[in-house]
């Protein structure tokens, strides 16, 4: 109606409006007593139906995976969270719920809802470098930590990639990762820093 309107969460209004039409009660029925309702996860990767799918939170994984068709061969890892989120180990494809809770106990969190499904045949260094390297050249330039240290960490990482890292590489990616963490002029060091150091754990 030629308003100004703000929108803050799409998915969120839209569970308003559920709630609205059908209670409280119908969405408590949903999910698990700590998290209740629905979420909606980006599935990609190796999944025979990439997309967007709604579930009720606290759905295992490979649950998730059998309503996208199911997994195609063998998995090399997982990517939960997208570009801030967690790389984990292929082994908890199966079992794995995604709720705050479960994730929490492998440092991790859903955050924007993106779950990749990593093939076994591609690189997930080489993914993780590529990663890297593009948060790096998004600095805003506004802070040192994010200047200096995001493109030492994309730089060391692809030296690793390559072959060619300097005695001491590993050591200074787990200092930088740990370091870096809440001294930027914005949250990008930060999410880098996470999914760096969760990459060196997992692989």
């Amino acid at each position: 109606r030629r308003r100004p309107t703000l929108v803050h969460n799409v998915e969120t209004l839209a569970h308003l409006a559920l709630i609205a039409r059908h209670g409280a009660e119908w969405h408590c029925r949903l999910g698990t007593g700590a998290e209740t309702g629905s979420t909606l996860v980006t599935l990609a990767g190796a999944v025979n139906t990439p997309g967007v799918y709604e579930i009720e939170c606290g759905t295992p994984l490979d649950q998730v995976f059998a309503a996208a068709g199911g997994l195609q061969g063998e998995l090399g890892g997982l990517l939960i969270g997208g570009y801030f989120g967690s790389w984990l180990p292929a082994s908890l494809a199966h079992g794995l719920e995604l709720s705050g809770a479960a994730l929490a106990a492998h440092d991790a969190s859903l955050g924007c809802g993106i779950v990749v499904a990593f093939p076994a045949s591609s690189c997930p260094i080489a993914e993780t470098v590529r990663v890297a390297v593009y948060l790096a050249t998004e600095t805003a330039q506004q802070c040192g930590p994010c200047v200096h240290r995001s493109a030492a960490i994309a730089r060391t990482l692809h030296g690793i990639a390559e072959g060619k890292a300097p005695p001491g590489a590993f050591a200074d990616l787990e200092r930088w990762t740990s370091e870096i963490p809440g001294r930027g002029a914005c949250h990008l060091p930060d999410g880098l820093s996470h999914f760096v150091s969760t990459a060196l754990r997992t692989f």
